[in-house]
């Protein structure tokens, strides 16, 4: 048999879970009061900003990689890849060596024992061979 005591406590026990439950239910409430006031739901994003948040897996055979010095140069388009395969060996270097190691063409010429103003001019005539023959192919 359940005596008083065993009541009134089951009672308070009820009451206070019921208090609980509705503090939580408010807390719950004012969160989701939150969320819709600040929070921007991905679909009203413009296009233009969900590529800024977007990653895409990258897997090595998704690329050609040219290499001089120690130093990779990775293409993803492959367009351009068969482009820059047909170029010697020089010409790829000089490419690695002023678009990854970000070289000036003072510092290339040291390294491939050349003057600067040589440097500049083959970078110049890669450089628009590479623009006339992706232009040439686009057309």
């Amino acid at each position: 048999m359940v005596t008083y005591e065993e009541t009134v406590e089951r009672r308070r026990f009820h009451s206070f879970c019921k208090v609980v439950l509705r503090h939580e239910m408010l807390d719950c409430f004012r969160e989701f009061s939150y969320q819709n006031k600040w929070l921007v739901s991905l679909n009203h994003l413009p296009p233009s900003a969900l590529d800024g948040i977007c990653t895409a897996d990258q897997y090595p055979s998704d690329y050609t990689t040219f290499s001089a010095d120690g130093y990779a140069l990775q293409i993803s388009n492959e367009r351009l890849a068969n482009i820059i395969e047909k170029l010697s060996q020089p010409e790829q270097r000089l490419l690695i060596l002023r678009f990854v190691l970000e070289l000036n063409d003072r510092e290339i010429g040291r390294m491939m024992r050349c003057s600067r103003s040589a440097i500049q001019r083959r970078r110049t005539s890669v450089l628009r061979n590479l623009r006339k023959q992706l232009t040439g192919e686009l057309l």
